[in-house]
């Protein structure tokens, strides 16, 4: 689940709530029903997730005789229990690493302990970064990753983009309020 975070942008209740069926194998997507905006969306996902997902389901399978659970992640169903656990795991899984960070403000941004949702952030930047070192423009990338975090308006996009520099984010946003106004 912690992967589905980090490599596909996932919020943190969005794993806890797939399906077996969400999960496409053959297509290496899955589908996320009803997001935070009342969204649906069918993402691919990186072949190394989808070969850890596989991985999940075949131990699973040996593990779990005539399994007639329906989640994908049957120990973590939907509760709050599941997001707290993924919460737990990932701030040991932080401290055991050593990234463990105390909170400062560099420029008009706030910096804390990383958190679960952090992934989330990282993963805007970061495919943001990798469109502008493939020469992509990013004014064409914008909308694409807006549509894939499940936003149903550019500048709730912008928001996990914070750490972009100061410049690259104005233009940006410019172009983010010019499409919310051509709406």
């Amino acid at each position: 689940m912690i992967l589905l975070l980090a490599r596909c942008g996932l919020r943190i209740n969005e794993p806890l709530r797939l399906k077996l069926k969400d999960y496409r194998s053959d297509e290496k997507t899955i589908y996320i029903e009803k997001t935070k905006f009342k969204k649906d969306r069918l993402i691919p996902i990186p072949q190394s997730v989808a070969q850890q997902i596989d991985n999940y389901l075949s131990s699973r399978a040996a593990m779990i005789e005539h399994d007639m659970n329906p989640h994908l992640f049957i120990r973590w169903v939907k509760s709050k229990r599941g997001e707290q656990r993924i919460r737990i795991l990932f701030h040991d899984a932080v401290r055991q690493i050593g990234i463990y960070s105390p909170r400062r403000v560099i420029g008009d941004t706030t910096f804390g302990n990383p958190t679960p949702h952090s992934l989330r952030h990282s993963f805007a930047i970061n495919t943001l970064r990798a469109a502008i070192a493939r020469k992509q423009s990013p004014w064409n990338v914008l909308p694409v990753l807006a549509d894939y975090m499940g936003h149903v308006e550019y500048r709730h996009t912008m928001k996990y983009l914070r750490v972009v520099d100061a410049e690259s984010r104005t233009r940006l946003l410019n172009f983010a309020g010019t499409r919310r106004d051509e709406s």
